[in-house]
């Protein structure tokens, strides 16, 4: 029986950022598309949605915190667990992404042990 790995998007403006995360998650047996822009990473989302995303707090354009809006108010789009990167460390942020319904926050900069353990975690509390 053929099992398809959990899809995580990862969307992150910074290029190292997402390459780092993409090996790391490919090395947790994750299957991984990566996004500079939200606006790039909502479109994919209503094709296809995946099982988690990471999503940077500061982004260009669109914030992370403008695209927790845009998901819970699509169709589905409150189900997904949403984990967020941030390197800022302001509490007022962090509380209001918690707020508009992230599953939580991954501190830059991480590991790539901690970042696994992180989203297996909510994926799990998902289950």
């Amino acid at each position: 029986m053929l099992v398809t790995p959990p899809l995580i998007y990862v969307a992150d403006d910074d290029a190292l950022t997402r390459e780092l995360v993409e090996i790391q998650l490919g090395r947790g047996g994750y299957a991984v598309r990566t996004f500079p822009t939200v606006e790039d990473l909502l479109g994919a989302v209503a094709a296809a949605p995946p099982a988690l995303i990471l999503l940077d707090v500061r982004m260009p354009g669109l914030s992370g915190l403008d695209a927790l809006r845009a998901l819970q108010a699509a169709p589905g789009g409150s189900e997904i667990p949403v984990l967020m990167l941030t390197g800022e460390g302001r509490l007022d942020r962090i509380v209001q992404a918690l707020q508009l319904g992230a599953a939580g926050y991954v501190m830059k900069p991480f590991t790539g042990k901690a970042l696994l353990e992180r989203i297996g975690e909510v994926l799990q509390a998902k289950v």
